[in-house]
């Protein structure tokens, strides 16, 4: 077994993790995680501060967060204050079959090729698999940073994703690729060891990926490109940021052998989609336009994620956590309010914009009807909500504050049992 201190003695090593860890929140892992130094998030003041943390905390890996921070404080971190973010994809196997890592990871990074993103990717062998790394500076601004994040990392895994379950089931299920898209959320830093095997998290570029052998992530005689991580061409994945926004749904997938739906098997609707229902009910006893109502339900549905992203809870005062409407696309849409909620609205079809696109039924459909209709008939849930929603009073429906806090908020994880199976007084929802 290796002795970490001493393999964080080492100069490159120090080098590499400070680099690579400023403006980053770190946790430190030997027999439990570190995250704070007393009662402020942890970081490093230098690349001595490495070594000196390693022991004092006795640590063997050491992670920061994808997040980067103007400053890494309890503020920031708490209210996810977040001014870039790396995005990565995580292919995870075991040490035996670390091939087909490698080929899961060939696979994404084809297809970011032909996106015409290349000068900003890297690779991170993190133990038992494969980190494909976007740098942060390759996304535009547009966006908040942790929402771009994961719209372009579920976009490329929509389309690589038949790749990904076929090598999943030649290693026996053992191969998957997760979305782990959070604003808190820890990777490996280059050169860590891993929590467990005696294997360093080495960098090296796409070329070198065909290349790679366990030998280069050997402690004592890595293989490793140093600043890996800081190759980015400006804006690079600009184009691709465009067309995952359009589709974006801001939930997780992971990609395995066998997928199944918890919530579906435990019979519970997810929180987007209760959401996206009864705010498309809500739109319908107040103006009784279905189609509109549909739009109007993901809209929101899509809105109150992305803003749960920022960390501003369920009352964004705009601005930021709001997805932006490019000025090019102003003369066709107006800001509207609706339900006592500002929205824009393309003004040809009447539909709900968000993200850049219109929400249309059709998408409401895909992502709202669509999963309810895997647990429960969706008809049986539409007419639940519809009834629900119309028995509050008017006033309530038009709040915006008011709709979450007293008609979203009691049924949203379980939203089957109180409102489908009615178990449990309307007049309790009421008080």
């Amino acid at each position: 077994m290796v002795d970490p201190l001493l393999h964080y003695s080492n100069p490159l090593v120090k080098r590499e993790i400070f680099n690579f860890s400023k403006a980053r929140w770190v946790a430190l892992f030997g027999r439990t995680m570190v995250r704070h130094d007393g009662d402020k998030p942890l970081t490093f003041s230098s690349e001595e501060d490495v070594l000196e943390k390693a022991r004092r905390f006795n640590a063997r890996t050491i992670y920061a967060t994808a997040s980067k921070y103007e400053v890494v404080d309890r503020a920031h971190v708490e209210q996810d204050k977040v001014v870039a973010y790396t995005p990565f994809f995580d292919v995870d196997t075991k040490i035996d079959k670390w091939e087909y890592a490698v080929r899961a990871a060939e696979a994404i990074v084809s297809f970011l090729e032909k996106e015409k993103v290349y000068k900003s990717v890297y690779l991170l062998w993190s133990g038992e698999g494969i980190h494909v790394r976007v740098n942060e500076r390759a996304l535009p601004k547009d966006y908040y940073p942790v929402t771009a994040a994961h719209a372009l990392v579920q976009y490329v895994l929509k389309r690589v994703k038949n790749d990904i379950r076929r090598l999943s089931e030649q290693s026996g299920g053992v191969l998957k690729v997760d979305e782990l898209i959070d604003a808190k959320r820890i990777f490996t830093a280059p050169l860590s060891l891993h929590k467990e095997l005696d294997y360093v998290a080495v960098c090296f570029s796409p070329d070198k990926l065909s290349k790679f052998s366990l030998e280069w992530a050997k402690p004592g005689s890595f293989t490793h490109e140093e600043r890996a991580y800081e190759w980015y061409e400006e804006d690079e994945a600009k184009e691709l940021l465009v067309k995952a926004i359009q589709e974006y749904s801001p939930y997780h997938e992971g990609i395995k052998a066998e997928s199944s739906d918890k919530e579906e098997v435990e019979g519970k609707l997810g929180r987007f989609q209760v959401m996206g229902l009864l705010q498309a009910a809500r739109y319908y006893a107040l103006y009784g336009d279905l189609d509109k109502a549909k739009s109007f339900g993901l809209n929101r549905a899509i809105f109150y994620a992305w803003a749960k992203y920022y960390g501003r809870g369920y009352v964004p005062k705009g601005g930021r956590g709001v997805p932006s409407v490019p000025s090019e696309f102003r003369e066709d849409r107006a800001l509207v309010t609706v339900a006592g909620e500002q929205v824009y609205q393309e003004k040809e079809t009447g539909y709900f914009v968000i993200g850049d696109r219109a929400q249309t039924p059709r998408d409401y459909d895909r992502e709202i009807k669509d999963k309810i209709s895997a647990t429960v008939p969706y008809d049986v849930a539409w007419e639940s909500a519809l009834k629900y929603v119309s028995s509050f009073p008017k006033e309530v429906l038009e709040n915006q504050r008011e709709f979450y806090e007293r008609v979203y908020l009691p049924v949203r994880d379980k939203f089957i049992e109180k409102v489908i199976k009615r178990k449990g007084s309307l007049d309790a929802f009421l008080q």
